[in-house]
């Protein structure tokens, strides 16, 4: 099931070292806030040895200051900095302030300490951890061959980039849009009331923080955002034609007459407005390289997985694959199976034949919602992921995962969610803003 992000003060702590942190499964079982902590951290406070005498910094090292000893292994400065300058660009500056600063070091404490206990118990030896790492091994193998063969590639030339800009125009037009403030009132003649005052010179900010029931914005000069022309949607109001249409009509800085909607009566002003335009192919460069980059790699995956079933000493015994068939896999062991191919494309395939083979088990429903996720956030194809989802929704209404894929087409291929402080986070994980309102998925369905 898709999860929400929390974006309030402690996502950072929370979320983040999992991404960038390689803790692998230490943070899973210790926890990023709230799992257990040594009593103390630093040299100062841990033992070091029977008796009791600890290591404390003395001439300063080449790789900077010992921020903490482990077990007899020193962490240094280096490490540390080197750790966050691999976290993402919205946190490293959280990272590198006292409480986050300690935050790592303490973490990458609890992890070495961790290890050393592991292998003072002799874990190193253990057939379960044997078997994980040789499992693990092969498979950073795999990916490595395919990655050595992939940079082999010649690059994209600069000519099919343009070419490319040149074939899909749509794609890169601008939405013409207008950026409005509202006022928010209960009742036409309160709106008109409000409106007087205005024109005759009151300050549009105070008088919405007066008399705005919209709490969301009135603080903010009520302001909803950039209101797309060909949509009837309002951020922060929902479906509003009278306010595009007026967004469209008045005239810049100039007070609206009242304006109904389904929430009840508004006054707007218009900040800006710009027309509808085609970004620049210099613009659009990297965009497009990208795509056209995850598009080599998707068709190089299966023309090398293809050549690799050809591979000198390989046979497929047919005879043996109809044996192994019997009994039939359930609907569970396929989709097991789709999950663990390859690649995108190879995945689709196989929940589509999931779907064909048992149209009415309960993880065929699972499976039509993993081809509109893999299609929107492996391969970026969002017209095939719309389809997919839109599809969902007509088969599955009432699934649990209907709301993940209403979200998914409402927000796929936008942003993520700023890691920065949001004043406007909660604790029931999603954010607000001026211009969205909606929280986004952390992780994917598994």
């Amino acid at each position: 099931m898709i999860q929400r992000v929390r974006t309030d003060r402690r996502s950072w702590r929370t979320f983040a070292p999992l991404a960038f942190l390689s803790l692998s499964a230490v943070f899973l079982i210790v926890g990023c806030s709230g799992g257990p902590k040594p009593a103390g951290t630093g040299a100062a406070s841990r033992p070091g040895g029977a008796d009791g005498k600890v290591w404390h910094p003395g001439t300063p090292d080449t790789l900077g200051p010992v921020v903490a000893i482990v077990a007899g292994r020193k962490i240094t400065r280096h490490e540390v900095d080197s750790l966050i300058a691999t976290a993402p660009t919205g946190i490293q500056s959280q990272l590198r302030q006292p409480e986050g600063y300690r935050d790592v070091i303490e973490r990458i404490v609890i992890q070495e300490a961790m290890v050393d206990a592991a292998l003072r118990a002799g874990l190193d030896k253990d057939s379960t951890y044997l078997a994980q790492l040789q499992q693990t091994s092969r498979d950073l193998l795999r990916r490595r061959y395919y990655d050595w063969k992939f940079q082999a590639l010649p690059a994209i030339p600069e000519s099919s980039l343009e070419a490319y800009y040149h074939a899909h125009p749509q794609e890169f037009e601008t939405r013409a849009r207008a950026r409005v403030r509202h006022i928010a009132l209960p009742t036409k003649a309160k709106a008109q009331q409000v409106r007087r005052a205005l024109v005759k010179g009151a300050l549009w900010d105070q008088t919405c923080a007066k008399y705005s029931t919209d709490k969301t914005s009135k603080a903010d000069g009520g302001l909803l955002g950039w209101v797309a022309k060909d949509s009837d949607i309002v951020p922060g109001v929902g479906k509003a034609p009278a306010i595009v249409a007026a967004a469209y009509s008045l005239p810049i800085d100039e007070v609206s007459q009242p304006l109904k909607s389904s929430t009840g009566w508004h006054l707007i002003r218009v900040e800006s407005r710009e027309d509808a335009t085609v970004q620049p192919f210099e613009a659009t460069r990297t965009r497009i390289q990208t795509r056209m980059t995850a598009e080599r790699r998707e068709s190089y995956g299966k023309a090398l997985s293809d050549s690799l079933l050809h591979y000198p000493s390989t046979t497929i015994f047919d005879d043996s694959i109809r044996a192994a068939l019997t009994p039939d896999k359930t609907p569970e062991d396929f989709f097991k199976e789709a999950q663990a191919a390859v690649t995108p494309l190879q995945r689709i395939d196989l929940y589509k034949a999931l779907i064909r083979r048992f149209p009415n088990d309960k993880v065929t429903t699972q499976a039509q919602f993993m081809i509109g996720f893999t299609y929107a956030e492996e391969m970026g194809e969002y017209d095939l992921a719309r389809t997919a989802f839109e599809e969902f929704l007509r088969l599955h209404p009432d699934s649990d995962l209907a709301g993940s894929a209403k979200w998914m087409l409402d927000n796929m291929g936008q942003p993520g969610p700023d890691l920065n402080d949001n004043e406007s986070g909660g604790d029931d994980g999603s954010s607000a803003g001026p211009d969205s309102g909606k929280a986004g998925p952390s992780e994917r369905t598994k």
